[in-house]
């Protein structure tokens, strides 16, 4: 089991280590104000001669770039790692590396800019992070500055719980945020190395490797002793920036060096990338796992310290500010009242918290506990929650970064934030914009429609279809309009970036990555099902592709020609039916071809049914294919078509298919159409509905006949005649055995329907139609109970002599 204790001369030991002649190391936590002044305060003192940072090598290149003075913070850098051959395991690994103003790595290389001194990054490559690890660590949107160890400390926790902080957080405010008195170096770093110690002591060597931390600390011990190497006589020392976690290691392995970890990777599509960032994604609370809680409040104390202010003095003011800004979101965005005398008791109340807690300045928990208790009119968690969310967004902050010129911003990010906004779409908003597209009337709106797609395959994160039109899967197509919701965010810059190898604008990238979908298909000569191939044909003409669809068109006409399943070939042909008709929203004109694939896929369809006999395929699955043929036929897309053969199919079913579900639905479909006479229909009701018919198929009949022509019910038919006469017939176990069943053949029916048909079974039993109550609160368990207990009644009745008592 680890040890996390350690005496106070044993910390101050380690603390002693991190500072030599030749070598200043110091632990900071990312995005610390703190640790961000403990940085200057090293770089005064020691002047070094070079400056090494905790971050992937590679990110040395940018140093330039984030020294911009028109650089605007916050920003990240998006790194990747994607093999070129694909195969298991190997999916590749991404991260983000973010900066703002008062991130210690970021001070550290302005400061070492500024003095002409070199600035280099000296970590693993996020592949190379990735393969250290013994477990997924680094996801796709995820960060290369992991601080969970912090956290997740049980002797943090603990020391938490004695000083009265409310979390780990609360805890690092007040030992090393609160602080009042100007930064002392030597007592910064002997609290940096007490605070990793302890949570470092909480991890064992397996945990260490799980993570790929003791590797990642190897690499950054190589880079550090190739600096000390490369110092003239005379230099200042090299300055280290380190997480903490990793600083109080790397004395120990500098004094007896570890080989330097090697990889076999293979070849890979590597990369980074200097994008836009935002406080909100800062922010730890919305799962940051190195994020400090509430950035924004921590830049406005930043802010005030930089303009001179004593640091009680920068935290009381950056409180009041907070007040003010809640105050005027709650009044102006919200139109709730805030009196000024509970502004001013929020502020009085803040002091004496801080007082009462022995605080050395305000801490964000004492301003929360103030607002609550002054701006709150009832429950906290009731009338409270929306003056808790707005302070929580005032806390975190709304800013975002601007990425300096020259940047060498990705083609592929730059061409898509042109398009966006050339479209009239919002890419510097907060927070999500909603948007509704007019995709019939409006050809601007196709446009949109089709980039907003192309952004989906792609799989960037940037916009929801929340409802309108899905040609590819056949679903809300009587709604005229497409709904969005959209946000641009560092994750949908990071991601372009590493898409940009496929191509350098987003219709590039686009058609490459649909040409990799077609590739997929037809994979080493395989021919795909009809319903893939419509699929992605519906795909292309949705994304805009018309012109480069051909092959997808061979592609579906090969594949219906190999279809062996009926269900399937319909789906398909009502696919390509949907898509010859919608010609204004997909362009659908443009491919010439949709008609004779129409032809060939309702061909194909009535060739396969034809074979139908049995369980060849779900018996639901085939009433309803048939439903969808009759729809076609009655489409516009179906008008050339001979509707002759597919009567005769229908007609062959009905007479001659094992299920009843089947022989129904082909019943109900010739009935509706006219071409079943009454006489007849009733016929074949009262033939499935016969005593000699086992009660399931019976039903199954009615599901069917339901499922296709409803009307007959309440029709000349004879279907409730002749089936009113078969319930009363039955005993109450063979009833009750029909029932699921019966169950869902009148489920379709509408109130309406329902009520005829009660009608109905009224007048024949000489009653008028019952005023029955609807009782909605009773479920199926409950009834089956019930009819349990009545049938053991019956039983009673019957052995005491009583049964002319019963009804059946």
């Amino acid at each position: 089991m680890p040890q996390p204790l350690f005496s106070s001369t044993e910390v101050r030991a380690v603390a002693a280590r991190l500072v030599t002649d030749e070598l200043v190391i110091v632990p900071v936590r990312h995005h610390s104000p703190a640790c961000a002044a403990a940085v200057e305060a090293a770089f005064a003192r020691h002047q070094p001669s070079r400056v090494l940072i905790e971050g992937p090598r590679s990110f040395t290149d940018l140093v330039p770039l984030l020294c911009h003075p028109d650089a605007r913070y916050p920003l990240a850098v998006y790194t990747w790692s994607r093999p070129t051959r694909r195969s298991a395991g190997s999916a590749g690994a991404g991260g983000y590396y973010p900066f703002c103003d008062y991130s210690p790595e970021l001070v550290a290389a302005q400061l070492g800019h500024q003095a002409g001194i070199p600035v280099g990054f000296c970590d693993l490559e996020v592949g190379e992070q990735a393969a250290a690890a013994s477990e997924t660590v680094l996801p796709g949107s995820g960060s290369l500055q992991r601080e969970d160890v912090y956290e997740h400390s049980r002797t943090l926790t603990a020391l938490a719980s004695r000083l009265g902080c409310r979390d780990h957080e609360d805890l690092w405010e007040l030992l090393f945020e609160a602080d009042l008195a100007p930064v002392d170096l030597d007592e910064h770093l002997a609290r940096m190395a007490a605070y990793c110690l302890l949570a470092r002591g909480d991890q064992t060597t397996a945990d260490l490797d799980r993570e790929g931390t003791r590797q990642r600390e190897s690499e950054m011990a190589w880079h550090a002793a190739r600096a000390l190497a490369a110092r003239r006589p005379g230099d200042g020392p090299v300055l280290m920036v380190l997480g903490g976690f990793h600083a109080v290691a790397l004395p120990d392995l500098l004094a007896d060096p570890p080989d330097r970890p090697t990889f076999e990777l293979g070849p890979a599509d590597e990369g980074a990338a200097l994008v836009r960032y935002g406080f909100d994604r800062l922010e730890r609370l919305n799962g940051y796992a190195s994020g400090m809680t509430s950035p924004g409040w921590h830049q406005r104390i930043w802010e005030e310290r930089r303009h001179g202010n004593p640091p009680d003095q920068a935290r009381r003011a950056a409180a009041l500010t907070v007040l003010l800004d809640v105050a005027e979101l709650l009044r102006g965005r919200h139109h709730t009242p805030v009196p000024t005398p509970s502004l001013a008791a929020a502020q009085h109340q803040l002091g004496l918290l801080t007082e009462l807690r022995d605080h050395p300045a305000p801490l964000r928990s004492d301003l929360l506990d103030a607002v609550t208790s002054c701006l709150v009119q009832g429950e906290a968690d009731v009338e409270g929650r929306l003056v808790r969310r707005v302070t929580g967004q005032v806390l975190t902050g709304h800013q975002v970064g601007v990425v300096p010129p020259g940047a060498g911003t990705p083609a592929l990010v730059r061409d898509t934030l042109d398009r966006l906004r050339a479209l009239r779409l919002d890419t510097d908003a907060a927070e999500p914009r909603n948007l509704a597209l007019d995709l019939y009337r409006n050809p601007a709106h196709r446009r949109t429609s089709r980039a907003l797609h192309g952004l989906r395959l792609l799989g960037v994160p940037f916009a929801d279809h929340v409802a309108g039109p899905d040609f590819v899967r056949g679903r809300g197509l009587a709604r005229l309009q497409e709904r969005w919701s959209y946000l641009w965010s560092p994750v949908t810059e990071g991601v372009l970036a590493e898409l940009s190898l496929l191509g350098a604008t987003l219709p590039e990238a686009v058609e490459t990555r649909y040409g990799h979908l077609l590739e997929e298909a037809t994979a080493e000569g395989r021919v795909p099902g009809s319903i893939e191939a419509t699929s992605l044909l519906a795909q292309g003409a949705v994304l805009g592709l018309h012109d480069e669809l051909g092959p997808v068109v061979t592609l579906n006409r090969d594949a219906l020609a190999a279809e062996t399943s009926f269900v399937a070939a319909v789906i398909a042909t009502a696919t390509l039916a949907l898509l010859e008709e919608g010609r204004e929203p997909l362009e659908a004109t443009r491919l010439t071809t949709l008609p004779d694939l129409v032809a060939a896929g309702f061909s194909r369809a009535l060739y396969l049914a034809a074979d139908l006999q049995g369980d060849e395929q779900p018996a639901d699955d085939v009433a309803h294919a048939l439903t969808r043929l009759r729809e076609l036929l009655a489409s516009p897309a179906g008008q050339a078509l001979d509707p002759d053969p597919f009567w005769a199919v229908v007609d062959h079913l009905r007479r001659h298919h094992d299920r009843t579900l089947v022989r129904g639905a082909a019943a109900g479909l010739a009935s509706t159409a006219g071409r079943l006479q009454l006489a007849d229909l009733a016929r074949d009701v009262a033939g499935h509905l016969a005593s000699s018919m086992p009660p399931g198929e019976a039903a199954g009949f009615v599901r069917g006949l339901f499922a296709t022509a409803r009307e007959t019910v309440w029709q000349e038919s004879g279907l409730v005649e002749e089936l009113d006469g078969r319930l009363a017939d039955w005993e109450q176990a063979t009833f009750l055995a029909a029932l699921p069943d019966l169950r869902l053949a009148f489920a379709d029916l509408t109130p309406r329907e329902t009520d005829r048909v009660a009608e109905l079974v009224a007048a024949l039993h000489g009653g008028e139609k019952p005023d029955v109550s609807v009782r909605r609160d009773i479920d199926a368990a409950t009834i089956e109970a019930h009819a349990a207990v009545s049938e053991l009644v019956v039983e009673a009745l019957e052995r005491d002599g009583l049964a002319g008592w019963v009804t059946r």
